[in-house]
């Protein structure tokens, strides 16, 4: 009964081969998207309480004025994160995409050849 079960099977492994291929794929590619999103997360959360440290500390018309100045840095910071976020995230899909044409290729090939 065994015997005939592995024979019944046996043509669906480079399927199987194939889809586990693909999973492993998509969850490693998820983590790496995870880890720019929580990197970038961080980062505003970050800056978020420090600015927020910052405004309670304003109680008088100087270090308003004070704090209303360092607002133009905070601003640049920001533009240039999000510009640099822009690139990591492009980069990461350019990436994504090479690596799902080549796995799409082996599986292919994998499926139609049964290697």
């Amino acid at each position: 009964m065994n015997e005939g079960s592995v024979a019944f099977t046996e043509p669906f492994r480079p399927w199987v081969a194939s889809l586990t291929r693909v999973n492993q794929f998509v969850v490693g590619q998820m983590e790496k998207w995870v880890g720019l999103q929580m990197d970038s997360l961080r980062a505003y959360v970050d800056l978020g309480v420090a600015q927020a440290k910052v405004a309670m500390k304003a109680v008088d018309p100087h270090s308003l004025h004070e704090f209303a100045d360092s607002q133009f840095a905070v601003a640049s910071f920001v533009g240039h994160r999000v510009v640099d976020d822009g690139r990591l995230l492009a980069e990461w899909s350019e990436d994504c995409c090479n690596q799902a044409n080549r796995l799409a290729r082996r599986n292919a090939l994998s499926v139609l050849f049964k290697d």
